[in-house]
């Protein structure tokens, strides 16, 4: 099963993911992009993603040709977006009590191939 949580017009174009990208799912996760009108700088949150089948890497690398960028900080989805070749942005924390808070800014220091540009561990991130 897959979660979609589609973004508000009011909020920033972040489509979050929770569950199994696997095949029906991953059709209905292209109808409701497709939907929406996802463009080239939608996020999607792929952090509470925990698989993903051929079906799903193909759904990934789709949106990722139309400019979508994937905000993940986990292990599975760092290693998706190096497989994949994924356009990977993480979150950075600024302070211990960010996370709690719900304010976390997402930073675009990253290049294609999912690696960090600093190349270093950000203290504090969810893994």
């Amino acid at each position: 099963m897959l979660r979609i949580t589609v973004p508000t017009l009011s909020s920033q174009e972040v489509f979050v993911l929770e569950g199994k990208l696997t095949g029906l799912w991953a059709q209905e996760l292209l109808r409701v992009a497709r939907a929406a009108n996802q463009g080239p700088g939608t996020i999607f949150n792929l952090q509470e993603v925990f698989y993903v089948d051929s079906s799903g890497e193909e759904a990934l690398r789709f949106l990722s040709r139309r400019g979508a960028r994937f905000l993940t900080d986990s292990a599975y989805g760092v290693d998706l977006c190096k497989r994949l070749k994924l356009h990977r942005i993480c979150q950075q924390v600024e302070d211990g009590n960010a996370h709690r808070a719900g304010r976390i800014p997402i930073s675009t220091k990253t290049n294609p191939s999912g690696a960090d540009v600093l190349g270093q561990q950000r203290s504090g991130l969810r893994e």
